[in-house]
């Protein structure tokens, strides 16, 4: 389950800079036309590994559903059942994907966000307030990063797939990342109209702003081992500043 903040101050517009933005060429050429784009898709599922297809059916819902694609309030919050529902159905899936065995997920881009869900997601799911959350965190930022310079993102079905495609740069505590996780929601911001508060946008700001001035996320410190400066110290006791 993506970190989502209670309280920070949104990063200015200008935090990501004009670093590593793509010419208005460079965007144009990147999206598919639609209608290729959903016969792709529909081909794509077709060819999913069905441990692959599982992940993305209960996630986002299967597709011909009415709930396919859209929010849903359980990925953002702390449920013991519905953790407890992914430990049993998908631990096993989580392990083999640490070690490297679904890395083959990533021949389509469908395949690629299966994975990414399974290490970003489900490990903070099944692991919270321990290490493990996050253990898994640089490989999703590979998988992710991958996928992105492929334009495969674009040819995922929904807003909501390509979100959670884009969260592993949001949780990385890395500035580079965290600039170009502002980027990609900013431009799916624009493309939905959603851009205001407790949006993708929002939040990938507000995730920005602490790596901006700490280089890390505090409230990992406990779980991670590690000490925290005063500073982190009392920003930690400001209310709404864990995610």
């Amino acid at each position: 389950m993506t970190e989502k903040p209670n309280h920070a101050e949104a990063m200015a517009s200008t935090t990501a800079g004009d670093t590593g933005r793509a010419s208005d060429a460079d965007r144009n050429e990147s999206q598919p036309d639609p209608r290729k784009a959903s016969i792709e898709t529909d081909a794509d599922y077709a060819a999913l590994d069905p441990t692959a297809r599982a992940v993305l059916d209960f996630w986002f819902g299967e597709p011909g559903t009415a709930g396919f694609g859209q929010p849903s309030a359980r990925w953002f919050k702390c449920d013991d059942a519905f953790d407890t529902t992914i430990r049993e159905r998908f631990g096993a899936t989580l392990a083999a994907a640490r070690r490297g065995e679904h890395d083959s997920w990533q021949g389509t881009p469908l395949g690629a966000l299966a994975l990414i869900v399974v290490l970003d997601q489900f490990s903070r799911n099944t692991c919270r307030d321990a290490a493990q959350a996050f253990a898994a965190d640089a490989k999703a930022l590979e998988v992710a990063r991958r996928l992105v310079e492929s334009h495969g993102d674009r040819h995922l079905p929904t807003a909501e797939h390509r979100a959670f495609a884009y969260l592993p740069f949001e949780h990385a505590e890395s500035l580079e990342a965290q600039r170009e996780s502002v980027r990609l929601f900013e431009a799916l911001g624009q493309e939905t109209g959603q851009t205001g508060r407790g949006s993708y946008v929002d939040y990938a700001h507000r995730h920005a702003v602490i790596i901006e001035r700490f280089g890390r996320f505090p409230h990992r410190n406990i779980a991670l081992g590690r000490v925290s400066t005063e500073e982190e110290l009392a920003f930690l006791r400001e209310p709404g500043s864990s995610f």
